[in-house]
């Protein structure tokens, strides 16, 4: 599990996370409608999700 670390800090890449298909979970701020909003997407399979442990 990602513990207690918020998802701006999990940006940065410090703990690698492991989704349900296998591939490294990683975050990427998407900036839209003038406003900055950070996305969970799987490396191998391309899903995302507002929060890493959706992917899980």
């Amino acid at each position: 599990m990602a513990g207690a670390i918020s998802k701006n800090a999990r940006r940065g890449g410090q703990k690698t996370l492991t989704s349900r298909w296998g591939g490294v979970i990683k975050m990427k701020s998407i900036f839209e409608n003038g406003k900055l909003r950070h996305v969970a997407y799987c490396e191998k399979s391309g899903n995302t999700a507002r929060k890493p442990k959706d992917l899980m």
